[in-house]
């Protein structure tokens, strides 16, 4: 018996769910990636600090988005389409 195909799955629907139920995007793509604060901060180089100051809605640059995108293994556009406006620093 032929297993039928899966769809594939994708990240976004997940989080951007988890944004829509009113969690924080930096919340979002941790819950998702099962990535705790403490790894994130580790893996990204970002500080605690920081990292609060993020979650809090505090605008991140381009170079704390891309290391935020490694620490999830995600691509860093996938990341850029769930940020609220405003919050990629100029």
């Amino acid at each position: 018996m032929a297993r039928p195909e899966r769809p594939q799955w994708n990240p976004l629907s997940a989080v951007a769910q988890a944004i829509a139920d009113g969690e924080p995007w930096l919340l979002a793509w941790s819950l998702l990636s099962t990535t705790s604060y403490r790894m994130l901060s580790r893996e990204s180089g970002i500080g605690d600090r920081r990292l609060d100051e993020i979650y809090r809605g505090a605008s991140v640059t381009a170079a704390e988005l891309s290391a935020l995108a490694n620490a999830w293994r995600a691509d860093v556009n996938d990341v850029i389409l769930t940020l609220p406006t405003a919050a990629l620093a100029e």
